[in-house]
């Protein structure tokens, strides 16, 4: 009996690669392998589980819609949340304007070029008074840079420096002209007057102006 489990131990051992075949021969087909793996189907593949085979697709997830839930700016500082901001205010006018007319104006007067165009004189029959064109609106004086001929030119300087000269001679008061059809844009058209006298009838009296609304009449000959 020693003997034939000692010659059967040793055919095992001799055919111990084959053995499990020749076990697995013997064994239900739905058992496992030694390995762990299941056992295959009839077309040779391995039997998926069943959970695997009723699971469902997984649905993509529905798109969230930010348009509304982007970020809200802050109100402005010192703002009630919804209220509108106070509307900044203009200033009316233009620089030497309504505002201009009045008396006992003062000033000491340059050519202008040399002021930054504050008090200074630009020519004949206008000037340059706090940071305000002012036109002398009752005459019209011979013009020294676009000048026809060089009489006109010449007495375009004079009327210039007369001017600054009688700004410069002390108070002066400025007042709308009325009764004629004065331009409402561009500079402030304004009549200045020295102890009820106007500054560009002077000048029309010493032959450096002419009246703006008279007859229209040439420096040349």
């Amino acid at each position: 009996m020693a003997l034939v489990l000692v010659a059967g131990a040793i055919a095992a051992y001799d055919n111990r690669e084959k053995l499990p075949r020749m076990i697995a021969a013997y064994l239900p087909k739905n058992a496992h392998s030694p390995s762990g793996k299941p056992a295959e189907n009839g077309s040779g593949n391995a039997a998926a589980p069943r959970a695997n085979a009723d699971a469902k697709p997984a649905q993509p997830a529905k798109p969230v819609d930010r348009r509304d839930s982007g970020p809200v700016p802050p109100a402005p500082v010192g703002t009630a949340p919804g209220a509108s901001p106070a509307a900044v205010p203009v200033p009316g006018g233009r620089p030497g304007d309504a505002s201009s007319d009045g008396k006992d104006f003062t000033g000491k007067f340059y050519f202008c070029g040399t002021s930054g165009l504050d008090n200074c004189v630009v020519s004949g029959d206008s000037f340059w008074f706090r940071k305000g064109r002012i036109v002398l609106a009752d005459v019209v004086a011979p013009a020294t840079e676009d000048a026809k001929c060089q009489q006109e030119r010449d007495k375009g300087f004079a009327a210039k420096v007369r001017l600054r000269d009688l700004l410069n001679a002390g108070s002066f008061e400025f007042s709308q002209l009325k009764g004629q059809n004065v331009p409402t844009t561009g500079p402030a058209m304004r009549v200045v007057t020295r102890n009820g006298r106007s500054l560009g009838a002077t000048l029309v009296a010493e032959g450096l102006a002419r009246p703006r609304f008279g007859r229209q009449q040439f420096w040349c000959p």
